[in-house]
């Protein structure tokens, strides 16, 4: 395996953000479970919501039983409307600002690759203001496939300039951790966000960080970044 220590100027950072970065799991049960009330669907527990939670959108839709061009259309309008409404429920990870500082600070290239819309990034960039570590950011608009296809991995390093095998990906779903090990990358998964340690350990990623201070030793002590 690759690392710091060896390639310190060759290898990049890909971060997955909703449940990775931004914790946005409380939000999106919130409204899935009000737009499938108002629809007259089973709504679902906080963990069977994080149990088949999917990064393909399309996919989590039929699986949430939202299959309709009206259905969809509804969820999306009533889905933006609570960016604006709720967006107080947001919240950056704890620890996880003081990763993206010392990378930034040890020159560390970093790209976002998200299943989120555009829209929604810019809500975090504007809370947040974390776009400015960020020199490529893949959104759900940019790619016609999502995790766990490598395709917005690959566009992700394509624009930054690296090989596949220079990256190491940052996620917290089983789904980014497939796409990361398809395209050859350092896989890193996050166990604080939407999937558990053992859905995601399924994927087999390199390296599963519990917490912050956990992410931070792997990228610092065993990956000698």
């Amino acid at each position: 395996m690759l690392s710091c220590s060896h390639l310190k100027k060759k290898l990049c950072f890909l971060w997955d953000v909703d449940g990775t970065i931004v914790d946005s799991k409380e939000f999106a049960y919130s409204v899935y479970n009000d737009v499938l009330k108002i629809l007259g669907k089973q709504t679902f527990t906080s963990k069977e919501f994080s149990e088949f939670f999917s990064s393909d959108y399309q996919l989590h839709l039929s699986r949430l039983g939202i299959k309709s061009e009206k259905e969809i259309n509804f969820l999306v309008n009533t889905w933006n409307q609570r960016l604006l409404t709720d967006k107080h429920k947001f919240r950056l990870h704890n620890g996880i600002l003081d990763i993206l500082r010392y990378l930034n600070e040890n020159s560390y290239e970093m790209g976002i690759v998200s299943s989120t819309s555009k829209l929604q990034l810019q809500v975090y960039f504007d809370m947040f203001k974390i776009d400015r570590f960020f020199k490529v950011i893949i959104a759900r608009e940019d790619v016609d496939k999502q995790k766990p296809s490598p395709k917005p991995f690959l566009l992700a390093a394509k624009k930054l300039g690296y090989s596949p095998k220079n990256c190491i990906v940052i996620d917290d779903m089983e789904d980014g951790i497939k796409a990361a090990k398809k395209m050859g990358a350092i896989a890193i998964g996050v166990t604080w966000g939407f999937h558990t340690y053992e859905k995601i350990s399924k994927a087999n990623p390199d390296f599963i960080a519990t917490n912050t201070n956990h992410l931070k030793k792997i990228i610092t002590k065993k990956l000698g970044c």
